[in-house]
């Protein structure tokens, strides 16, 4: 062994964390998106596609249904089923005229 070693083990090299990433910006946090993502917008009428059944339920049944379900959405009745159901037969009455 040389001069002035010992046999005591090397300390272990020092652990270092993972660098935040702050782009040079110590303590930043990110910003606020200056465009921010607009609200979704549900359409007043589906689209004119698909198989038959699916183009008859489009133009004669989902658009009524969605405005019911929207409203709702909006009112939260504790009897959903029954509201929604009464909201499609006047519906039915005003558009067909029965």
């Amino acid at each position: 062994m040389a001069p002035g070693t010992t046999n005591a083990p090397s300390p272990a090299p020092g652990r270092t964390g993972t660098p935040s990433r702050t782009n040079g910006n110590e303590g930043a946090s990110r910003a606020a998106s200056q465009h921010p993502d607009p609200a979704p917008v549900l359409p007043k009428e589906a689209p004119p596609h698909g198989a038959p059944t699916r183009q008859y339920l489009n133009s004669k049944v989902t658009t009524v249904l969605l405005e019911g379900m929207k409203q709702l959405a909006k009112e939260q009745p504790k009897d959903p089923l029954r509201i929604l159901g009464e909201y499609l037969l006047q519906k039915s009455k005003e558009l067909e005229g029965n």
